[in-house]
């Protein structure tokens, strides 16, 4: 892997070469990455990544362009360079780059961002994972499989427009799920930065997969209907965080987003505030600064139940006569080139006061959802979709996890929903896996009167 110094060097080099007809921008990243496979309850493989890659933004008289070079040397930097400008000038101009951020300012101070002890981390990760492993046994599991990465990163960034910066960081992401027989199964998530607590948290991630999993088992037909709905954190920031995460001006350019003409409208109880923040101690998406070098910082998106803000990158802004919120990224969209955009980076929901027993209390017939894939839109603007339940899912009776059931979709509409969430857990957790892009901090969520739809046998 390249050194920091070395990679310092190239990243001069390259933007030199790149900023030399227009704009751009260069970020480094040397990883190392490491891999924990489980399959039928044991580690089956345990691998590791060196690598370092350039991700280079470049503008030419409002023509744009991206690539990555891996592994880099300034011999291939010159060659990619050189390919990638004359590409650029072959391009139409796009009106989504108003130009970089001109305003330097010193990055954010964001807390619990790199952990050391990530370092000799790979020696004690299998106990770790075997813990976790023993835990879903020990809850009722007979089997468990899953994922667990961590990886420790240094990151550089250097714009045309006269930012550097740099910084580390550390990772960690675990997804198990626990089966008691193939129709009975349960699954536990656990993320984060520091490795403060790490074994009992995911611990806690096992133990939870093999709870859901044992109390799935005899699991029958649900019945089509309307239910107020109990969401587990990784439900709820998989439908919500997906509506928080459209509160994007780009997204409203491209008709793809339920918030568009919404500012300023009550959306959501008294009770609810939702923002945005890069600096959120231990969020994965967490950073000093974004990929313009803007310093992060905290933006509220719904206050007291009201939109209230957008997240902005320098374009969007100039586009609306406000300031950029911090929230450039380099996102790919489709099969097409990566754009620089605005996009969330850790979306939070405020805590609620309620028990997950308090939430369990109704007079209302209501399910208790703990997993979802497979989030598809009916219609993206306005906000309707469905979604499959998976794992385990009960129903509740006189205030306790009753009848597991199966074979049941939410077929709803995010603005309905959100206007009509009753109450929230007193701990929020912080989601992020294969179906939550955005690192979302939420807690249990409880809406009533969703429709419930019977899946195809």
């Amino acid at each position: 892997m390249t050194g920091k110094e070395e990679l310092g060097t190239m990243i001069d080099q390259t933007l030199k070469i790149a900023s030399a007809e227009g704009e751009a921008i260069v970020r480094g990243r040397n990883v190392l990455e490491h891999q924990i496979r489980i399959s039928n309850s044991e580690i089956d493989i345990f691998k590791q990544w060196e690598y370092t890659v350039l991700e280079v933004f470049v503008a030419i008289d409002g023509r744009i362009g991206t690539t990555e070079i891996f592994n880099p040397s300034l011999k291939v930097i010159n060659s990619e360079i050189g390919h990638l400008t004359k590409f650029v000038k072959s391009l139409q101009p796009t009106p989504l780059f108003q130009g970089l951020q001109e305003d330097i300012k010193p990055p954010t101070t964001v807390e619990n961002l790199y952990d050391k002890r990530i370092q000799d981390f790979p020696e004690h990760a299998p106990d770790v994972v075997t813990a976790a492993v023993n835990a879903a046994q020990k809850s009722g599991a007979k089997r468990t499989a899953g994922s667990f990465f961590f990886d420790e990163t240094h990151v550089m960034l250097e714009t045309s427009r006269g930012f550097s910066g740099a910084f580390p960081e550390s990772t960690y992401r675990i997804t198990l799920r626990s089966f008691v027989d193939p129709e009975s199964s349960g699954q536990g998530i656990a993320v984060g930065r520091t490795l403060r607590n790490i074994e009992k948290t995911i611990t806690y991630a096992g133990k939870e997969s093999g709870e859901i999993a044992s109390l799935a088992v005899n699991g029958k037909q649900g019945k089509a209907g309307k239910y107020d709905l109990i969401l587990h954190p990784t439900v709820a920031a998989s439908i919500l965080g997906e509506l928080a995460g459209s509160a994007n001006p780009l997204l409203f350019l491209m008709g793809m987003s339920p918030l568009k003409d919404k500012l300023g409208e009550k959306l959501g109880p008294d009770s609810l505030q939702i923002w945005d923040d890069g600096r959120m101690p231990n969020g994965l998406g967490s950073a000093p600064f974004d990929f313009e070098g803007t310093p992060t910082q905290k933006s509220s998106i719904i206050t007291n139940g009201k939109l209230e803000g957008l997240v902005h990158n320098a374009s969007t802004a100039r586009m609306q006569k406000t300031k950029s919120t911090g929230n450039c990224q380099l996102i790919k969209f489709g099969m097409g080139t990566k754009l620089v955009v605005p996009a969330p980076t850790n979306i939070v929901f405020s805590k609620g006061d309620a028990s997950f027993e308090e939430l369990l209390e109704s007079q209302r017939s209501t399910i208790y959802v703990t997993s979802n894939w497979y989030l598809r839109y009916t219609s993206q603007l306005e906000g309707s979709f469905s979604t499959i339940p998976r794992d385990g899912m009960f129903l509740i009776k006189n205030g306790e996890i009753g009848q597991p059931i199966q074979k049941l979709r939410i077929a709803d509409n995010l603005l309905r929903m959100l206007a009509n969430v009753e109450a929230m857990g007193k701990e929020p957790r912080q989601i992020r896996w294969w179906e939550v892009d955005t690192p979302t901090f939420i807690p249990f969520v409880r809406i009533k009167d969703v429709p419930m739809t019977a899946a195809t046998q």
